[in-house]
């Protein structure tokens, strides 16, 4: 069997709600899917047991996925799981991804601040805007400086690490990604596809209604973003580049 062109650990940080779960998988099985044959994937669970000392040896990248909670909640598996990204990200230099929960846990870990959005919440197929600080940016490379992606989260990095770049916003979003050494930290959801999020809008559609938002047209206007695609193709793509040779 050959070697993987690159050897990932995705850190799994919840699991799908039920209904969307049930015909598409769980988080982990969307990144690997999106993901590709060509990286080898380490998954871990940090909510089952602590993560070792060792969990990233022999690894060239670490994504850490969305998740139904709050980086604020207490949850006993959060405090232990900041300690290894900072060890990660600021004592190894591993190229790292978070997603959603998980951008918001490595801006909290590496000393940002994460509250809930007083925008409200952000769903659906939006648009992600560049800043100039973004232009040039690895994770955005073959894409203009205005793409859609596919997104829902309540929460917001709403003071990003000092020292991070925020590369981009949205309409709901100042701090859609931001860059901090090695990590990167993307708010939208670029391994979710236009069926996944439409099952999350049903399945959220009651709530929705109450925050006097129309279900259904929200649901109309999700569309494919596979700019999603590019950006996890470009991190695979930067990840091999920082290998030692």
């Amino acid at each position: 069997m050959s070697e993987p062109a690159l050897r990932c650990v995705v850190v799994v940080c919840g699991d799908p709600e039920p209904s969307v779960g049930a015909v598409e998988g769980c988080f982990a099985t969307w990144f690997v899917k999106a993901l590709g044959p060509e990286v080898g994937v380490r998954v871990v669970d940090p909510r089952a047991a602590p993560l070792s000392a060792e969990v990233f040896d022999g690894h060239d990248a670490v994504i850490v996925t969305g998740s139904p909670h709050s980086v604020y909640d207490p949850l006993p598996w959060v405090g232990p799981l900041e300690a290894r990204l900072r060890e990660a990200v600021v004592a190894r230099g591993l190229p790292t991804l978070g997603v959603c929960f998980g951008h918001q846990l490595l801006a909290q870990a590496l000393g940002g601040r994460v509250v809930r959005n007083p925008r409200g919440r952000e769903m659906g197929t939006i648009e992600v805007r560049r800043h100039p600080a973004g232009e040039g940016a690895p994770l955005f490379a073959g894409l203009g400086a205005r793409f859609t992606a596919q997104a829902t989260h309540c929460d917001t990095v709403i003071a990003p690490p000092e020292g991070a770049a925020v590369l981009a916003e949205s309409d709901l979003d100042a701090c859609q990604t931001f860059r901090w050494g090695s990590a990167w930290g993307v708010q939208f959801h670029p391994e979710v596809t236009a069926p996944i999020l439409k099952g999350y809008v049903r399945a959220r559609s009651t709530q929705l209604r109450r925050e006097g938002t129309d279900p259904e047209a929200l649901y109309a206007r999700v569309v494919p973003a596979p700019a999603g695609q590019q950006v996890l193709d470009n991190f695979v793509r930067w990840a091999r580049a920082q290998r030692p040779r």
